[in-house]
């Protein structure tokens, strides 16, 4: 989903891509939250997160205070350990891990449910592949040869 962010300069604006899942939860726990501090809970609404991002954050008032800030904060103060860009931090590299990791995330969203949940068990999870075999009643060598379809699938998606 793009998000448009203005940041100082409404002729500018930043478009910021956010995957769905992660807006969804943003728009519920704003939903909740206004829901919780309102007199009449018939009156709140879902709003869409671009709604969210405009009310919370491309407020003018925001923006001055931000801009004020800046002004006034050095430098030093925000890296005390004095390393400011020193210590190696490759913006564009960055970037490129960004990308990559935008790439990984669609290409898992097009695996199948069982995949999803194989890939999700084994790599943030981190169990045993010997011990999802036991729990399905398969080999081992089965539950290795669906990782390496998986791996084979993603790729496959990525390229």
């Amino acid at each position: 989903m793009k998000i448009t962010v203005y940041y100082e300069d409404k002729n500018h604006p930043t478009i910021l891509n956010v995957p769905d899942e992660e807006c969804e939860i943003w728009i519920e726990n704003d939903y909740q939250r206004r829901l919780s501090e309102a007199e009449d809970p018939d009156s709140v609404v879902r709003r869409t997160a671009q709604e969210i991002m405009d009310e919370d954050f491309n407020k003018p008032t925001f923006n001055n205070n931000q801009t004020e800030t800046r002004r006034h904060v050095h430098y030093e103060s925000l890296d005390p350990e004095g390393k400011h860009l020193s210590d190696g931090f490759d913006i564009l590299e960055s970037l490129i891990q960004d990308e990559e990791l935008q790439e990984l995330f669609l290409a898992i969203e097009k695996l199948q449910p069982q995949q999803k949940e194989l890939l999700f068990r084994v790599y943030w999870n981190g169990e045993r592949q010997n011990a999802i075999a036991e729990e399905f009643g398969v080999s081992n060598m089965a539950i290795t040869n669906r990782m390496k379809k998986i791996i084979a699938q993603l790729r496959k998606n990525m390229s």
